[in-house]
């Protein structure tokens, strides 16, 4: 579809920490699949590198991905909603990076219901203060509302 990226708007983002927040939920930690495509536009590969969107329920989104990846991630719907697109090098540790940004008073995570365990299991040792969820309880009722563009597509 031609206007897809029109789609894409900030609100998707502020409306998933909302109800994030509503569920209890400090942040969201969003890795590639249908979710991170819902909320961005980007539809990153699921690679054995870490791409995450951060969302904490009190603070400013931003999208970690690997350096070699930041360009791709810059041209896609991602690029246009004004988040900041960290890019991470081969020497860094993103889960650490993401700990230290989120800082200490995050009680609990909601982690993507399709999140990789070797990732979920990373940031349990990068944030063990943080109790884990399942973001989809927050993020299913958002999913099941369409834009007025997308119930004429449906049609």
């Amino acid at each position: 579809m031609a206007d897809d990226a029109n789609l894409f708007t900030p609100d998707r983002i502020a409306r998933a920490q909302e109800a994030a927040g509503a569920a209890g939920i400090d942040a969201l930690l969003v890795s590639p699949g249908a979710d991170l495509r819902y909320l961005t536009g980007y539809q990153a590969l699921p690679l054995e590198r870490l791409t995450c969107l951060v969302a904490p329920v009190g603070g400013e989104p931003f999208l970690v991905v690997p350096q070699l990846e930041k360009p791709a991630a810059e041209v896609s719907p991602a690029g246009d909603l004004g988040i900041e697109i960290v890019g991470w090098a081969e020497t860094d540790d993103p889960y650490e990076l993401i700990a230290k940004r989120l800082g200490s008073g995050v009680g609990r995570i909601g982690v993507d219901n399709h999140m990789w365990a070797e990732k979920v299991l990373a940031f349990r040792d990068a944030l063990p203060g943080a109790e884990q969820a399942l973001a989809g309880a927050a993020l299913s009722e958002l999913r099941m509302r369409k834009s007025a563009g997308r119930a004429r597509c449906a049609r």
